[in-house]
């Protein structure tokens, strides 16, 4: 039989399977079942600010004692254009205007990257949730530092080697490989980079092969 990988032992997990954390779908129902059922219950906190993200938490905790594991996005904050954001306004606008609405006045971003988002960090620290997981990209080294200090199991998306190179210095506890067949919008740390486009059966081979994690 296969070694039983430490994590497992170390998080008191059952089953060897991660609930997919699916910012904006995943629900604190869904992540008690998953953690109830000897597994790792997931919650995408993406899209919500951090006290929406406290409350998901402790919707958890009120259902199910086992361990959890909470996602953020950390992407790089979108550079503001307000030509380029008028236009797409604009073109845009005969589209609403078949649903008999209105475009908005501006443009914003949908997301808030937990690079730059303290109270997120804040909250992270105070309800300690078992694991925390990061998906386009890495926070800050003090972000990083003060959730290992924590005790928190900290978890990273990889498309690439390279990205994964990068999650094993940062001191990663393990790596999620995702393929490129991943529904949705997929990892990447920079979407102007190379992208070897690897399946995710390739990838995790590559990976395994190439780190240590």
């Amino acid at each position: 039989m296969p070694a039983r990988h430490p994590l497992l032992g170390r998080l008191g997990l059952r089953l060897p399977i991660i609930q997919a954390p699916m910012a904006g779908t995943s629900s604190p129902a869904m992540a008690a079942a998953v953690s109830g059922a000897g597994a790792l219950g997931s919650l995408g906190v993406g899209a919500t600010d951090a006290e929406g993200a406290r409350a998901m938490i402790r919707a958890v905790r009120e259902r199910s004692d086992g361990p959890l594991n909470v996602n953020l996005f950390c992407h790089r904050a979108a550079i503001a254009d307000a030509e380029v954001e008028a236009a797409w306004i604009e073109r845009l606008r005969p589209e609403f205007a078949a649903l008999g609405a209105e475009p908005p006045s501006a443009l914003k971003e949908i997301y808030r990257s937990f690079v730059a988002d303290e109270a997120m960090l804040a909250v992270l620290l105070e309800e300690r949730p078992s694991v925390v997981s990061f998906h386009f990209g890495l926070p800050g080294e003090a972000a990083i530092r003060a959730l290992r200090e924590a005790g928190t199991v900290l978890l990273a998306t990889a498309t690439s080697l390279a990205e994964a190179r990068v999650l094993e210095a940062a001191g990663m506890d393990a790596i999620v490989a995702q393929g490129w067949e991943a529904g949705g919008h997929r990892g990447v740390f920079d979407t102007e980079a190379p992208d070897d486009q690897l399946g995710a059966m390739a990838l995790t081979r590559l990976l395994v092969r190439e780190t240590k994690l």
